[in-house]
């Protein structure tokens, strides 16, 4: 309840400040009526499941962020204004002869990445996700084939043009209503691509994301894909310097490839885990962003709304080490480093990173960005 009583949150149609509760969920535990029902939450600030893959943990894995399609364009930590979400976790496949469990499948409507805490938005538009995670082989006890993951995320997301800041007077909060892309990190992000905000009209937006997760001893190895589509409505009133009901298919698609070993604990070389302190955890990770906007949506001249009227598309390579040393458990002290390379940045972009200090319209170059941590999971 951090929120209540200090004044400096936004009320529910952002005209001034209030206090809200911040986390005001409820959580009702029917597995312990019947096991085949599901966990409940309702409330405000409720979390919805995309990926495990993509990242991890924030806390127990190596990579610093999420991939940079799903934390721009998708829903990111999957947090949501106001919601309902049914989980079933941790069920065993036996039954029906799979050596194996469903980790979690998760159905939720929600105003997934809308809303500020525990607000609603005005609309009758609804939002979905779902998701599943299945671990097929594990009551085998083969090693090599125990530590499979399977999972798949979907996030089914309803635009309201008459939530947008084209139509005054409306404050409901779209959660996919641009397409943009920003670098990694919670200080001076950089805009890599941006279609503008307010910019889809309106319709159906999709965001689809299979993972697959092996693990055996010390070592995980994690691979993943993501895929928005925007299937665009018209977009009334038009951009500055268009004409009306622009069409333009807004799209976005990325891999991801990660690893992670346990390098060393006072057990030994290739031991150690989270819960042991002194363990040593090093990663590695690959992934490559490509999006776009279609002409006449995004001119390349003029203002525009796409990134600044420059270009209409971008390809962004993330190339990542980590190092973590465990100082007691779920707690770890460490830091990466991230190699971007851009086909197309803005040439503000450009002239802040460094890249070119005069800036060249359509121009690309690649940066580095370093970061130190502390983690502690509790």
């Amino acid at each position: 309840m951090d929120g209540v009583g200090t004044g400096n949150s936004k009320n529910s149609t952002n005209t001034g400040g209030s206090s809200i509760m911040q986390r005001g969920v409820v959580h009702f535990h029917l597995e312990n009526l019947n096991p085949f029902l599901p966990t409940v939450d309702i409330g405000g600030d409720i979390s919805t499941s995309l990926s495990l893959s993509r990242q991890g943990s924030s806390a127990v894995g190596t990579q610093l962020e999420y991939d940079l399609l799903s934390r721009n364009v998708g829903p990111n930590t999957g947090r949501a204004g106001w919601g309902y979400v049914f989980n079933w976790d941790d069920r065993s496949l036996s039954g029906i002869g799979i050596p194996g469990r469903i980790g979690r499948y998760q159905f939720a409507v929600a105003s997934v990445a809308e809303g500020d805490d525990n607000l609603s938005s005005f609309t009758d538009r609804k939002d979905f996700t779902t998701y599943i995670s299945l671990f097929p082989f594990s009551e085998l006890k083969n090693k090599w084939i125990q530590g499979f993951m399977f999972e798949f995320g979907a996030w089914f997301c309803n635009v309201d043009q008459r939530a947008s800041g084209n139509q005054p007077g409306n404050v409901v909060e779209n959660g996919c209503d641009r397409l943009r892309i920003q670098d990694n990190g919670d200080a001076g992000r950089q805009t890599l691509f941006d279609t503008g905000a307010d910019s889809r009209g309106e319709g159906l937006f999709t965001f689809f994301m299979p993972g697959i997760t092996w693990s055996v001893g010390p070592y995980r190895l994690r691979a993943v894909g993501g895929f928005a589509q925007d299937h665009d409505g018209n977009f009334t009133p038009p951009p500055v310097g268009g004409s009306p009901n622009l069409r333009g298919k807004k799209k976005g698609r990325d891999f991801l490839i990660g690893h992670d070993l346990f390098l060393w604990s006072p057990k030994g070389f290739l031991t150690g885990s989270v819960n042991t302190p002194g363990s040593i955890y090093v990663g590695t990770s690959f992934q490559r962003t490509d999006v776009s906007c279609d002409v006449p949506r995004c001119p390349t001249t003029g203002s525009g709304i796409g990134t600044l009227g420059q270009f209409h598309r971008g390809t962004y390579i993330v190339r990542e080490w980590d190092l973590w040393y465990f100082i007691a458990p779920r707690m770890s002290i460490g830091g990466g480093v991230m190699w971007y390379d851009a086909s197309n940045l803005t040439t503000t972009v450009q002239k802040n990173l460094g890249v070119n200090k005069n800036g060249r319209v359509g121009g690309g170059g690649s940066w580095f960005d370093g970061s130190i941590n502390y983690r502690y999971q509790f």
